[in-house]
């Protein structure tokens, strides 16, 4: 199976590509996408474009998405978020794919055992869980919370649940 996640961002949207062979995930891919141009409508196409690249070159049989977070202090950024996973929406929709999408804190609580997990601690387990990151150590973290979106979605959907330090994870929970 293979799985394109993405994290969507307005200055920087991560993707990684994972496949799932004998239990384990193995990264095929970590990138970014980051815009050339400031106006609006020239950053859309060219996520809508970058998109459809990366569905054209590795044909993933899921895509996971993190969902956007909502500030109830601070609600515009989240607006801007929102505007560009509807890009990303939009394309995946356009050449036939459907996508799910995960909360942070679900994503946290799967991979680490805690929704409320640290980045660094994220970081880590991700390192832990998947050997050989240290070659995409010059991308930004974006394309870190990618792996981790597809990641989550690899133990949500029937693959073997991670194995942690500490608390196990809560079933219940989204």
């Amino acid at each position: 199976m293979i799985i394109l996640g993405i994290d969507p961002g307005s200055r920087v949207t991560g993707f990684s590509v994972v496949e799932w062979g004998n239990g384990r995930p193995r990264v095929v891919e970590l990138g970014f996408w980051r815009p050339s141009c400031r106006r609006w409508s020239c950053r859309i196409r060219e996520l809508s474009e970058a998109v459809e690249r990366w569905l054209q070159e590795y044909i993933p049989d899921a895509v996971a998405l993190e969902e956007v977070f909502v500030h109830p202090r601070h609600p515009r950024p989240a607006l801007v978020l929102q505007q560009i996973t509807g890009v990303v929406e939009g394309a995946l929709a356009t050449h036939g794919f459907g996508w799910v999408t995960y909360p942070a804190r679900t994503i946290k609580q799967t991979l680490t055992g805690s929704g409320a997990a640290a980045k660094p601690t994220l970081r880590r387990r991700l390192e832990l869980m998947v050997p050989g990151l240290d070659e995409w150590n010059h991308l930004p973290a974006d394309a870190f919370d990618a792996l981790a979106v597809a990641l989550c979605h690899g133990y949500r959907s029937g693959r073997p649940t991670p194995r942690h330090d500490h608390s196990p994870i809560d079933e219940a929970s989204p």
